[in-house]
């Protein structure tokens, strides 16, 4: 088969699993989900399958692109892939579940953590020469409002226990067992926001969970809460939350997705109450080569019908 590699940084010990096939490797070109689909057509029109990031692959690339059949996700969320276009033209969608998890919940706690004990501005004020020792609010005891409760949010409620945390979730079909399992509690999505410290997002981006967060949601949170949006921007309606920054309607939001990628000109460049970072909760060593691993497994395991049923959308 002709692989096309359009993800980043796409490792060669990963490609070793692929031998046998032609490679064609295009993560040098640094895609993302800001992918031209022209420039998407170009690279891969001819192959039968492809590695990607975020890129969007939609009905118009898989049009031009006749001979794909298989498209393997460096990754677990696939709304950048128009999965019902490959459903109707049989081409297969594979992620890789299980490997992303722990890296993104991490990413989570760091946010967490950093408005929890002011790190940046006591660090701030020590190399101006201030002794300036403020109380922060810290994380023991506080309430941690997880919305969605799949792999990410698990993996998240593992490591908030440790720290004292009263844990909350909201999701569409809770399981009585992750009380005790995972130290947490289920409430409805109004409770959680009107009662939750810090709030993280953890829901996969879908027609029913797009705008789920807007002016009326933010309205309901804590005036000292925190929203940590780790998911994907379109589950929160940015204008609204900008402007719940800019009145100090809450205290502060920690964001790492974005409406466009890459992103050099976010709305929120301006809020001081808000920390960003360039989609880059995944992004450790260890987890790129997993994923780059397991993404290229599944195309082997694919081609000899031996794929794990989690690893596949459809």
């Amino acid at each position: 088969m002709k692989i096309v590699i359009t993800g980043r940084n796409f490792d060669e010990k990963a490609k070793q699993v692929l031998k046998g096939n032609e490679i064609v490797d295009y993560s040098y070109l640094n895609l993302g989900s800001g992918a031209d689909p022209n420039q998407m057509i170009e690279c891969i029109q001819d192959a039968q399958a492809v590695i990607c990031g975020p890129e969007p692959i939609n009905a118009k690339i898989m049009d031009a692109c006749s001979h794909l059949q298989v498209i393997s996700r460096r990754g677990i969320g696939y709304d950048n892939i128009d999965v019902s276009a490959c459903q109707k033209r049989n081409i297969a969608v594979l992620r890789t579940t299980g490997l992303v998890e722990a890296a993104v919940a991490e990413h989570a706690l760091a946010f967490l953590l950093y408005f929890a004990r002011n790190i940046n501005q006591e660090n701030k004020e020590m190399h101006q020469g201030l002794w300036h020792r403020q109380r922060s609010m810290g994380a023991k005891n506080r309430r941690l409002g997880l919305i969605g409760f799949g792999g990410i949010g698990k993996e998240i409620a593992k490591r908030a226990y440790p720290f004292g945390m009263d844990i909350v979730y909201y999701c569409r079909h809770p399981h009585k067992e992750w009380d005790n399992m995972y130290h947490v509690q289920y409430v409805d999505l109004d409770t959680l926001l009107s009662s939750s410290d810090y709030i993280s997002i953890n829901v996969p981006l879908t027609n029913q969970t797009k705008g789920m967060i807007g002016k009326e949601e933010l309205a309901k949170m804590k005036p000292e809460s925190v929203l940590i949006n780790i998911a994907r921007a379109s589950i929160v309606d940015t204008q609204a939350l900008k402007a719940a920054l800019m009145l100090h309607q809450i205290r502060g939001a920690a964001i790492d997705v974005f409406d466009h990628e890459p992103c050099t000109d976010s709305p929120f460049i301006d809020c001081d109450n808000a920390i960003l970072t360039p989609h880059v909760a995944p992004f450790t060593t260890e987890n790129f080569q997993a994923m780059n691993q397991q993404s290229a497994q599944n195309i082997v395991d694919w081609q000899q019908n031996k794929l794990n049923r989690k690893y596949q959308v459809i």
